[in-house]
């Protein structure tokens, strides 16, 4: 009986753990200039998926039509509208994805994460000229080499979480690389999905109150991160106490 008991304690602690993990990573791979050409790439190892494509019902941009800039060297890995949100121009964009727990059990969500990248509307990766000094930008760097865009991450039930990304890719005035890739992450009380639930967030990009000179803005990446939810300790105990006891029974038998 005592090997019993054992095993038993072993499986109540088990159920007292959570999981804190990477629920889902989303990348993008884009072949043209038309929204129909990206291909949204989501990997997750609990069942956190998205749909493979977006939808224009999903996007939008304050400039006309639904076009993305691909020219010169920006990379297929960049979901890059065409429209300058860095400029005088106020101008914005924003783009939906809907992801769907499809694994059994329900999910934490503590934090998503953002990887955005600053290019010219010649399709070269930022630079920092012209640029303003760091105010704690995502990314920023020393120096007056930074481009400050907006980004708002937007989901029902939550309140918006808006961070200031730097559109720069370089500390320097010349030149920028496509390795200048910036990260935030938007944190949230670990809200509740449940399985067989979805979550719906809006991305929107705009110009940022200290720069007007002109910023393209393009992501690269989206992370989302929480924990699985297990059994309550109590709940579990009580069916293995149950286990336990006809166990127990058989033995006098």
């Amino acid at each position: 009986m005592k090997k019993s008991l054992i095993f038993i304690a072993s499986l109540t602690f088990g159920t007292a753990v959570s999981q804190a993990a990477v629920l889902c990573s989303t990348t993008f791979n884009r072949t043209g200039t038309s929204l129909d050409t990206v291909t949204v790439n989501t990997t997750s190892d609990v069942g956190l998926t998205s749909s493979t494509s977006i939808s224009s019902d999903d996007f939008s941009k304050s400039t006309s039509g639904n076009d993305l800039l691909a020219s010169g060297s920006i990379p297929a890995s960049v979901f890059s509208p065409n429209a300058n949100v860095g400029g005088a121009g106020n101008n914005t964009w924003s783009v939906s994805f809907t992801f769907t727990n499809t694994g059994s059990q329900d999910m934490l969500i503590s934090s998503i994460d953002l990887s955005m990248v600053g290019f010219t509307g010649a399709g070269a990766a930022q630079n920092g000229g012209n640029g303003i000094a760091n105010n704690g930008y995502v990314g920023g760097y020393e120096g007056n080499f930074n481009k400050p865009v907006d980004m708002t991450l937007s989901i029902d039930g939550q309140p918006d979480q808006t961070l200031t990304y730097n559109g720069s890719t370089a500390a320097n005035g010349s030149t920028g690389a496509w390795t200048g890739i910036h990260t935030g992450s938007h944190t949230y009380d670990d809200f509740l999905l449940k399985a067989g639930e979805s979550l719906t967030i809006t991305i929107t990009a705009s110009n940022n109150s200290a720069y007007n000179k002109g910023c393209f803005a393009g992501l690269s990446g989206i992370q989302i991160n929480g924990d699985l939810v297990v059994p309550e300790p109590a709940t579990a105990s009580l069916g293995l106490l149950g286990l336990a006891a006809l166990m127990m029974r058989r033995r006098r038998l």
